[in-house]
């Protein structure tokens, strides 16, 4: 279990536990179907049940955590034809992100994903699950950020959190991540390039391969009557 203490100034300390709850769920510490309890969350995170639920309540919006009658809060679960659908979803926006990243990010953005990028590569030479994670949310923050276009930011950061939880899943599948490492590097390639064309299609190429392997493991997990 990571320590979910939270150790930074107040001011922050709804986005912090929030961070810290968001990741714990999407790392795989709490499983899907664990219940949420809100005192064993306060212990846990050292903070009041006036920001747990706060927090919780912004997760239920994310679709990473149910309200279950009798039960309370509890992790969701992403069926087989939900991923699919998010995956769809995906292949559609990102290469549109992709292509306006391209047009309208500065200087500092192309930095920030070519660093990115690189500390994916890092992070799988040591298989830190954590940094794995951490190194593709600022990649896709910052193509987000770059693209400079609040409607398609905001369409595409409300399936962001379960992008993550899937793409936890596609890493876990062995001999995933070496693949998943050169695609990124090709599409940073072809970014820092500014070739449209050639980056759209290393996108449209990643989602593909991570929608096939997060899909072979959630068939694994899933049992064949709720799916």
């Amino acid at each position: 279990m990571p320590d979910l203490r939270i150790v930074q100034p107040r001011a922050l300390l709804r986005e912090q536990v929030l961070d810290k709850l968001r990741n714990a769920i999407i790392e795989g510490w709490y499983p899907p179907g664990t219940r949420l309890i809100e005192r064993e969350l306060c212990e846990a995170l050292a903070v009041s049940r006036t920001s747990v639920r706060e927090v919780l309540r912004q997760l239920e919006s994310e679709q990473l955590v149910t309200v279950e009658p009798r039960r309370g809060p509890t992790v969701a679960s992403i069926s087989l034809a939900e991923a699919e659908a998010i995956y769809e979803t995906r292949a559609i926006f990102e290469t549109a992100v992709v292509r306006a990243f391209i047009e309208r990010a500065g200087k500092a953005e192309f930095s920030t994903l070519t660093l990115a990028a690189r500390e994916f590569g890092e992070a799988a030479e040591t298989n830190d699950r954590h940094k794995l994670l951490s190194s593709m949310s600022l990649f896709y923050d910052t193509l987000l950020h770059g693209a400079g276009n609040p409607v398609l930011q905001g369409v595409v950061r409300q399936l962001m959190a379960r992008v993550a939880f899937l793409r936890s899943k596609s890493l876990s599948e062995p001999g995933r991540l070496k693949y998943s490492v050169a695609e990124i590097q090709e599409m940073c390639s072809a970014i820092l390039a500014r070739d449209a064309e050639r980056a759209e299609k290393a996108a449209a190429n990643h989602v593909a391969r991570a929608r096939e392997a997060a899909v072979r493991q959630l068939s694994l997990e899933i049992p064949a009557s709720a799916r």
